[in-house]
């Protein structure tokens, strides 16, 4: 099942299509679903970091991460089990330490299922940029770091 999965991802990737895994849980096996239990203590441990650093968002700090932020901020919606998520993480990471005027912040679909039908999100990684509490671009599937600075504006 693994190595099916890595072909079909290297595919996509050699086909130049975007990847991504659908949130639609008949999509998902029950050897593709983990649960991570302590999601919401780590996003609010995060919630507190300097900038430089991912932060995640949830419903309860949603608004003031992103909708009220004075700089842009690529929000990614994600799930731990999503291996195209996992792919795109180090880069978000890399991207949160060089940019010091915009935010990336992450937000779970499996434990903030509001927020990602709020938005549309129906594959992850769905990545969209915030300006003005307003979504103004985005993007389905693994990107570049030069493609996510694109969307930043940067």
């Amino acid at each position: 099942v693994v190595a099916l999965g890595l072909l079909v991802l290297v595919a996509g990737f050699s086909l130049g299509r975007p990847t991504g895994c659908s949130t639609e849980p008949a999509a998902l096996g029950p050897e593709t679903r983990t649960v991570t239990e302590t999601k919401g203590e780590e996003a609010m441990s995060t919630f507190a970091q300097t900038s430089g650093q991912v932060e995640y968002a949830d419903q309860a700090n949603f608004d003031q991460l992103v909708l009220n932020s004075d700089v842009p901020v690529l929000v990614d919606f994600y799930a731990d089990w999503c291996g195209p998520c996992r792919m795109v993480a180090p880069v978000l990471e890399e991207l949160a330490r060089e940019t010091t005027d915009a935010r990336i912040v992450k937000v779970d679909v499996d434990q903030n299922s509001q927020l990602a039908a709020r938005y549309g999100i129906s594959s992850i990684p769905s990545l969209l940029v915030f300006k003005d509490g307003q979504v103004a671009d985005q993007h389905k599937g693994v990107a570049s770091k030069a493609h996510l600075r694109a969307l930043l504006g940067r």
